[in-house]
């Protein structure tokens, strides 16, 4: 489904950081970014194909990260393990009340 940006921005606090992956297209008022100090920033991987390619290699070779899994519900949870020092790896937080669609 499509994104709403703005709901998302809405989530963050102010000097609050949105990270996007693969450069999705993003349309949004640039004056709550200015207004809150916001920031977006992300990860550029490469085009699809690229990163198509690299996936498969990765999945071909057994290739997997290093991640804890914890549900955006616990968000507050990985933050104090994240300042205290007690991430093992890098965590990374899944929407687990999403409607799927499944």
């Amino acid at each position: 489904g499509k994104i709403d940006w703005e709901a998302l921005l809405n989530t963050l606090k102010k000097n609050g950081r949105l990270v996007l992956l693969g450069f999705p297209d993003v349309a949004l008022n640039s004056t709550n970014l200015v207004a809150r100090q916001l920031s977006i920033t992300g990860s550029f991987l490469g085009n699809r194909a690229t990163m198509r390619e690299m996936l498969s290699f990765a999945q071909a070779h057994g290739i997997v990260p290093k991640v804890e899994l914890i549900p955006m519900t616990e968000v507050n949870e990985a933050i104090r393990r994240v300042k205290e020092n007690k991430a093992r790896y890098r965590i990374v937080l899944f929407n687990d009340t999403a409607d799927t669609g499944a």
